[in-house]
C-alpha cells in the first residue's frame, strides 16, 4: 500500500510545483530527482499552510481505512529535454513513499489542465517556493548581462542560514537534457549578513557569475550549502532572453531611445512659443540683442537641403542676425541650381559672397571676415536649427555674458527622421581632448576671436575643432546651452558618417590636437584610435613623479597577495612604493606575509594603523603619512590589474597643473563595468555605466576615452600630495561612506579637475572583504549618519555642476532622457 499520492502539478519558472498527499509529515520526507545520468539530486519540500499543520483527516488510499493525511508541494526541475523521475522518501525509515515520472509532453499538458480546471489549486502551489524562502537554502537569478558579442554573465545569489564560520557551498549547473555543464563560475561577493526576519542570526549571502553563451539558454543552477538542504532555480529561453533584454533596457543610453522623436515633439518650441519669444526679444534694450553673425559654406549641397536651412534661419525668433554664405559652388551646370536659388532669396539679412573653392578652413575664413557681428556661428550648408536656436543662445549671454565660446545639444536628421540625440554635459576639456564633442552649433564672441588665430588650410576637415580648442584656450567661459536645436542631417558626403569621403580629416583633427598641447605649454604625443576622429594623449613628462600607492588591509591574504601581485608584476611605471597599511589583522599569515613580502620586495613597506574598528579615512590619512611622494594612490586590496600601461596613463594626467585628481576604469570579475566614474546628485551617488560590458564605449565614448567627472571611487584614487595636503585629506568623521566622494568635491572646490581614466583598467572583487553595509543593521545606521553629514555639507551649486545634461535622468548613470 502506497502511503502517497499525486494531487496535481503546475509549472512557472523552469520549475515544476508537484502537489502531494501523504501520511508522513513533510518535514520527514525527502524528495529526490532521478537524472538520466543515473545520478540523483534533492529537491525542497514545503507544507500547505504553515510548516507542521495538519491540514485534513481523510481516506487517501483505496481501503475503508481513515489516517492522519498532510499535503506538501515538491518542487523540480523542468527541463524540456530531459525525463525526469520523483521519489519521495521517509526520512525515518528510508522507506520510498512513492515515484512520479516526468516526462516533458506529459507534464506540460498536465500542466495547462490544472490551470484551466483547478485555477485556484494551481495559484495555491505555484511559487511556494517563493513564498517560503526565510530560513532554507535557496538561490534565484538577478540578472544576464551582455559581455561580449558571445558570452553573457549570468548573475545568481546564493543565500542560506550560517550555523558555522567556515562553511562552504558548491555549485553545479546543469543544460536542457539534465547534463552537468563545466561553466566559468566566479565569486563576486561573500559575506555575512543578518537575517531580515531575525537580527540575531546570520545568514551567508555569495554571489556568482557564470559565463554562457546565447547557444543554451536553459540552466538548471543547483547550489549545496555545507551540511544543509540543496536549493536550485531554472533558467528557461524565454526567461534567459527576458533577463537579457532587461540588461540592455538597463544600460541602453539616450542616443539610442526609440521613443526620442516623440519627446522631441514634447520639447521643441512650439508655434505659440515661437510667437511668444519674439515678442520678449522686442521688449529686450539694445545691448541686449548683440548681432549674431552665421557663417556656412557652401558647396553643391542638394537645393532642397539648402532651402530648409535658409527657411530654419529665416524662422527664428531672435531676429538680429545676418548670414554670410561663402559660395565655392562654382559656375558650372551642377552647380546652377544651388547659384540660383542663393541669388533669389529675399533677405537683407542673407550675403553671399562667390570665392573661388580652396580648403574648407580658408572658404570658412572668408566668412569670418566678411562677418559684423559679435558673436560668429558656425552651421553647415545641408543642416538645420531650431526656430528658437538663436533666442536660446542669447538668453545663455544674459545669464553668462562673459561666455565667449557656446554650444548646444544635436541630433540627426536622416529621412525626414530624428534619431541619435546628443546632449551635451557642460564644457568638459578631457573629453574635448578625446574628441570634437562640441562640434554644432558652435557660436563664439569676436571678443575671443580676436585673440586666435584662424584655422590654416592643413587643419581642413577639422577647422571647426581647431577654432574650438583655441577660443577654449583663451575664453573666460565655455557654456553649454542645453536644448536640442541643432539637426545635422547623414548622407555620403558626410564626413562623420563616412569619414573616407574626407580622409585628411581625422589627421587634421590630431594635427589640431597637438598644436593646442604646443600652445599650452604640454609635451604629450597624439595618435589615432580605434574609431574615427577619436584621438590618443600620451602625456610625456620631463621626469617621472614619485607615487606613493597606499593599500588599506585587514587579513585576507589571499586578496592582498593577488593585489600586490598584480602590482608588482604588471606596472610598466617605475616610479612606485606600496604602503601596506595593517588595521586590526587578528590571522597569524597575514602578518608572516607582512614579512616575506617587505623581505621579498623593497618597495613594499608594511605600517600600522592603531586605531579601533574601521575608518577608511583615518587610516588613508595615515598611510599617506608614512611617505613623501608626489602622487598619492589610494588603492583597494581586492582589486587586480588588468593592463601594464594602468600606472602610466593615470600619471599623465598630472602633466597638465590644472588636474587635481585621476580615477580608473573598474571591472567585476566577470568583465562588467564596475565604476566608470561617479555621479553626484543633491541627494543620491552612484556610479557611472555600472553593468555595462567592457567593450561597450558607453554613452558619448565616455568609457574609452577620458573625460572630467564629479568624482572617482576610493578603490583607485590618484591625486597630488600638495592638493590633498590643503584639503585636509579625507574627512575622518567620514568613516567608510561617501569619503571618497567628499575628498573629490573638496579637490573640485579647490579649482581643479577631477579625471576618469578608461584606459588604467583593474578588476575590483566589490565588498568581498568586508560585504555591504546596507545588510548590517549597525553598519547601515551609520552609512545613514555618514550620509546625512555629507549633504549637509555639499550644496547644490557643487553637486549639480553639469556632468549630466539636465535633460537626462541627473539620478541614473545610463543617460537616460528625463521626461
Amino acid at each position: 500500500m502506497m502511503a502517497m499520492r499525486f494531487l496535481g502539478l503546475c509549472r512557472g519558472d523552469g520549475k515544476g510545483y508537484v502537489k502531494i498527499g501523504t501520511d508522513t509529515k513533510p518535514e520527514l520526507l525527502m524528495a529526490t530527482i532521478g537524472m538520466p545520468d543515473g545520478s540523483c539530486r534533492q529537491c525542497p519540500i514545503f507544507p500547505i499552510g504553515f510548516p507542521g499543520e495538519e491540514v485534513a483527516a481523510r481516506t487517501v488510499w483505496g481501503d475503508a481505512s481513515t489516517k492522519e493525511s498532510y499535503e506538501a508541494v515538491v518542487v523540480v526541475p523542468l527541463l524540456d529535454n530531459a525525463d525526469l523521475s520523483i521519489s519521495v522518501t521517509n526520512r525515518e525509515n528510508d522507506t520510498v513513499l512513492g515515484t512520479i515520472p516526468f516526462k516533458p509532453l506529459t507534464t506540460k499538458v498536465r500542466s495547462r489542465l490544472t490551470y484551466k480546471h483547478r485555477p485556484q489549486f494551481a495559484a495555491q502551489i505555484r511559487d511556494i517556493d517563493q513564498r517560503r524562502l526565510s530560513g532554507t537554502p535557496h538561490v534565484y537569478v538577478t540578472g544576464i548581462y551582455p559581455v561580449d558579442e558571445q558570452h553573457y554573465s549570468c548573475r545568481f545569489t546564493v543565500r542560506y542560514p550560517l550555523f558555522q564560520e567556515k562553511s562552504n557551498c558548491s555549485i553545479s549547473i546543469y543544460d536542457a537534457s539534465a547534463k552537468q555543464i563545466e561553466l566559468p563560475t566566479v565569486v563576486l561577493e561573500d559575506s555575512v549578513i543578518s537575517n531580515p526576519r531575525d537580527h540575531t542570526q546570520s545568514l551567508r549571502e555569495i554571489v556568482y557569475s557564470v559565463s554562457v553563451t546565447d547557444t543554451n539558454k536553459t540552466l538548471c543552477i543547483y547550489a549545496f550549502p555545507e551540511g544543509q538542504d540543496e536549493a536550485f532555480t531554472c533558467v528557461l529561453p524565454p526567461m534567459f532572453d527576458g533577463f537579457v533584454n532587461g540588461a540592455k533596457d538597463l544600460t541602453k543610453h539616450a542616443s539610442y531611445d526609440e521613443g526620442y522623436q516623440i519627446w522631441l515633439e514634447q520639447h521643441r518650441a512650439t508655434e505659440s512659443d515661437v510667437k511668444n519669444q519674439r515678442t520678449l526679444c522686442q521688449a529686450w534694450k539694445s545691448t541686449e540683442k548683440p548681432l549674431i553673425s552665421v557663417v556656412t559654406v557652401v558647396f553643391r549641397p542638394p537645393v532642397e537641403y539648402l532651402r530648409s536651412l535658409v527657411n530654419s534661419l529665416i524662422a527664428q525668433s531672435y531676429e538680429h542676425f545676418e548670414v554670410v554664405f561663402v559660395n565655392v559652388s562654382g559656375n558650372d551646370q551642377e552647380a546652377r541650381a544651388v547659384n540660383e536659388f542663393l541669388g533669389n532669396i529675399q533677405d537683407s539679412r542673407f550675403r553671399v559672397i562667390d570665392a573661388e573653392n580652396k580648403s574648407i578652413a580658408e572658404n570658412t575664413n572668408i566668412g569670418i571676415h566678411e562677418t559684423k557681428g559679435e558673436y560668429i556661428a558656425f552651421i553647415d550648408h545641408d543642416d538645420v536649427i531650431e526656430p528658437d536656436a538663436f533666442y536660446r543662445y542669447v538668453s545663455v549671454l544674459h545669464d553668462k555674458p562673459k561666455a565667449d565660446v557656446l554650444y548646444c545639444d544635436e541630433d540627426l536628421l536622416d529621412n525626414g527622421k530624428y534619431i541619435w540625440p546628443v546632449f551635451k554635459p557642460n564644457f568638459n576639456p578631457d573629453l574635448l581632448y578625446s574628441y570634437n564633442y562640441v562640434t554644432h552649433m558652435l557660436m563664439v564672441s569676436r571678443h575671443v576671436l580676436n585673440q586666435v588665430e584662424l584655422s590654416p588650410a592643413n587643419v581642413s576637415g577639422a577647422q571647426d575643432y581647431d577654432l574650438t580648442l583655441k577660443c577654449c584656450e583663451k575664453a573666460r567661459e565655455v557654456s553649454n546651452v542645453p536644448y536640442m536645436l541643432y539637426h545635422w542631417r547623414m548622407h555620403q558626403n558626410s564626413t562623420s558618417t563616412n569619414p573616407d569621403s574626407k580622409p585628411y580629416a581625422e589627421t587634421a583633427g590630431q594635427l589640431a590636437l597637438e598644436r593646442h598641447y604646443e600652445r599650452i605649454g604640454i609635451k604629450a604625443e597624439v595618435s589615432e584610435s580605434e574609431l574615427p576622429f577619436r584621438y590618443r594623449t600620451r602625456y610625456l613628462a620631463v621626469k617621472q613623479p614619485k607615487i606613493n600607492i597606499v593599500i588599506p588591509t585587514k587579513d585576507h591574504i589571499d586578496l592582498l597577495q593577488r593585489c600586490l601581485d598584480s602590482v608588482l608584476a604588471k606596472t610598466e611605471y617605475g616610479n612606485y612604493d606600496v604602503t601596506l597599511v595593517e588595521n586590526n589583522s587578528v590571522e597569524s599569515t597575514t602578518f608572516a606575509f607582512y614579512e616575506e613580502i617587505q623581505k621579498k620586495d623593497p618597495r613594499v613597506k608594511v605600517v600600522t594603523w592603531n586605531g579601533q574598528g574601521f575608518n577608511y579615512s583615518s587610516i588613508c590619512n595615515y598611510g599617506a603619512a608614512q611617505r613623501d611622494g608626489d602622487i598619492l594612490l589610494f588603492l583597494n586590496n581586492d582589486t587586480e590589474i588588468i593592463n601594464n600601461d594602468w600606472l602610466t596613463s593615470m600619471v599623465g594626467f598630472f602633466s597638465r597643473p590644472e588636474v587635481g585628481m585621476v580615477g580608473a576604469k573598474l571591472l567585476f570579475p566577470d568583465n562588467l563595468v564596475q565604476h566608470g566614474g561617479i555621479w553626484v546628485s543633491p541627494d543620491r551617488v552612484g556610479y557611472y555605466s555600472e553593468l555595462l560590458s567592457h567593450r561597450d564605449g558607453g554613452y558619448m565614448e565616455t568609457m574609452r576615452y577620458p573625460s572630467d567627472c564629479a568624482a572617482v571611487t576610493g578603490a583607485c584614487q590618484m591625486v597630488r600630495r600638495d592638493v590633498f595636503e590643503n584639503v585636509g585629506g579625507f574627512d575622518e568623521q567620514l568613516a567608510v561612506v561617501l569619503n571618497d566622494v567628499d575628498l573629490c568635491l573638496k579637490v573640485r572646490e579647490s579649482g581643479y579637475l577631477v579625471v576618469f581614466d578608461p584606459q588604467a583598467k583593474l578588476h575590483h572583487s566589490e565588498h568581498a572583504s568586508r560585504g555591504r553595509d546596507e545588510q548590517d543593521v549597525s553598519k547601515a545606521r551609520r552609512a545613514i549618519d555618514e550620509q546625512a553629514r555629507f549633504y549637509a555639507r555639499w550644496d547644490k551649486s557643487l553637486i549639480d555642476s553639469g556632468f549630466i545634461n539636465p535633460n537626462l535622468n541627473q539620478c541614473n548613470g545610463h543617460f537616460k532622457i528625463t521626461w
